[in-house]
């Protein structure tokens, strides 16, 4: 399955929920804000929605500092 990650492509064995999709890529789901064809999704979402051929997604992680 190959999908576009912050405009990147990737390749996947198969289809993944979010959740899964992020644990791949070490992404901690506490600290990012996902986007999915154009529809910002809420992190209790995360295991519900399947990422398929094609999908876009953005994703960005909220860094701290000071």
């Amino acid at each position: 399955m190959k999908c576009i990650i912050n405009g990147d492509e990737f390749n996947f064995d198969e289809a993944l929920t979010l959740s899964d999709l992020l644990q791949s890529l070490e992404l901690d789901q506490e600290r990012i804000i996902v986007e999915w064809n154009d529809t910002l999704v809420k992190n209790d979402q995360f295991n519900e929605i399947v990422v398929r051929e094609s999908d876009r997604l953005e994703l960005l992680e909220f860094v701290g500092g000071g």
